[in-house]
């Protein structure tokens, strides 16, 4: 669902209700989906500020070699 929710945001990193909203998954689920693709799959990055003002940590499918 993040790669589909990233390309409709014309490919840039989506915020995780982005995620929840397109998904219908709950949140914390989503969450733990997302810390597990991230911090062990390695197949997604998290970007963390960057927004003004600041608005949690953003998702985007890791770029691929």
């Amino acid at each position: 669902m993040l790669t589909a929710t990233q390309e409709r945001n014309g490919g840039d990193a989506v915020h995780l209700e982005e995620i929840v909203r397109a998904s219908g998954v709950p949140q914390e689920e989503t969450r733990i989906l997302l810390h597990d693709l991230t911090q062990v799959h390695r197949l997604v990055t998290e970007l963390a500020g960057g927004d003004t003002p600041d608005m949690a940590p953003r998702y985007e499918v890791a770029p691929r070699l």
